[in-house]
């Protein structure tokens, strides 16, 4: 509210300064780029160059700049980002071979060299810190892209991080997806079999699922409602020690450059505790300031309970469950990992050995012959409570030795003819 001076008049005019319900409306969608846009990138429009991407996306681009503020800003949502690409990705990963027939064998040489030249292009790239950050920003934006670097996949030296903002994937008349527009590149083209890419959510095969869906979306009123708590909890924490003094001050007679000063007075000098001295009269209203805490307080838990399940993450592990036993928690983090972590583990393998190794072996002469797999290092323990009860229902003849393998994550394939049927050990014994 603010009081203004009409003909020496009383005057009172309300002000809201925020719209709530805007406020409530999710940020839009990023803007398909058309062919007028795609000339102003190749150009170098000055709309896009000069100043922060941070800023051209505000003026373009939709809501991946402001997904990446939250992400910066939120410190729940930024620790269950981390903490679901840390568990994805932290136990590291090998290679294996498989053969395409049974009745080879993967341990030949010429198949394991095959195998070695990727292991050593994995460590220069950096493919640990690659799929890390490929799981942050698959989640940040719904996308994320590498641009292999380098005339043949085996001279390659780095692979090029996208932002995911400029990214706009385009489809043929087949509907197949065959390359992406991208700005500040050559021609603002990177065809597929240059790029690495990986998507979140894609449930069908369109630009806009191909775009992907980020992780923040689903829960972004609950951050903005959170913000609005945080900013309500700041201003409590500034005026709890002391009330609200409204002061009425006589201003007849004086002219308006005297009443604009006498009102800057006032706001600049009058503290709680302070002694005034006027030549004026000026009465004082005091109003108590008892602001609920306990609830405000509760409300912005509430909004990380949100933020934090949307994620399926234990409270315990972000510090945010005060008691939990060890069974309990032990259950929590394994039922992470297999509703979670466990999916974004398959994704990411799946698209790496389709987009990364299967164009190495062919470019080598071997497609016909054997595949390169990748191989997540186990996150669980060994020896955890997981093992004990497939050790015991497996002796106790309630699963068989496939089920016991499949429950483990393993694939049958690599797995001894014997260990999954112990009838066959026992002939092959006698």
């Amino acid at each position: 509210m603010t009081t203004q001076s009409k003909d020496n008049k009383p005057y009172a005019k309300i002000t809201n300064a925020v719209d709530y319900d805007s406020e409530l409306k999710l940020t839009p969608e990023k803007k398909p780029i058309t062919n007028e846009m795609s000339a102003k990138l190749a150009a170098g429009d000055p709309h896009f160059g000069g100043v922060s991407i941070e800023d051209a996306l505000r003026k373009t681009f939709g809501s991946d700049a402001r997904y990446w503020e939250y992400y910066k800003s939120t410190g729940v949502l930024r620790k269950c980002i981390n903490m679901v690409a840390n568990f994805t990705t932290r136990a590291g990963f090998e290679t294996t071979v498989r053969c395409l027939n049974e009745k080879d064998d993967p341990e030949k040489e010429e198949y394991q060299n095959v195998k070695r030249q990727i292991d050593e292009l994995n460590r220069v790239v950096n493919m640990d810190e690659v799929l890390k950050i490929t799981q942050l920003k698959r989640q940040i934006y719904g996308n994320a892209g590498w641009q292999i670097d380098g005339t043949k996949l085996l001279k390659t030296r780095r692979l090029i991080p996208l932002h995911s903002a400029y990214i706009y994937p385009q489809l043929d008349t087949k509907g197949d997806f065959t390359h992406i527009k991208y700005a500040y590149v050559k021609g603002n083209v990177i065809k597929t079999d240059r790029l690495l890419y990986f998507v979140n959510d894609q449930i069908e095969n369109s630009v806009s699922a191909l775009n992907g869906v980020s992780a923040i979306r689903s829960i972004e009123r609950n951050i903005k409602i959170k913000k609005n708590l945080e900013r309500d909890l700041l201003y409590a924490a500034r005026s709890l020690w002391a009330p609200i003094v409204i002061y009425s001050a006589d201003m007849r007679g004086l002219t308006p450059s005297e009443q604009s000063t006498l009102k800057t007075d006032l706001k600049e000098d009058l503290r709680p505790g302070a002694i005034v001295v006027t030549n004026r009269q000026v009465e004082s209203n005091v109003v108590q300031y008892n602001p609920d805490l306990n609830n405000l307080i509760r409300a912005m838990e509430k909004q990380d309970e949100e933020i934090i399940g949307n994620f399926g993450i234990p409270k315990a592990l972000l510090s945010r469950e005060k008691t939990m036993a060890r069974a309990t928690l032990e259950f929590s983090i394994r039922a992470f990992y297999e509703s979670t972590i466990a999916a974004e583990q398959m994704y990411l393998k799946r698209q790496l050995e389709r987009q990364w190794y299967d164009p190495i072996v062919e470019e080598l002469g071997y497609a016909d012959k054997i595949r390169i797999r990748h191989e997540w290092k186990p996150i669980l323990d060994p020896q955890s409570d997981l093992i004990i009860a497939l050790v015991r229902a497996y002796d106790a003849g309630v699963i068989g030795g496939d089920e016991f393998f499949r429950r483990l994550g393993w694939e049958l394939d690599r797995v001894p003819e014997s260990a999954g049927n112990p009838d066959k050990e026992e002939e092959n014994n006698e």
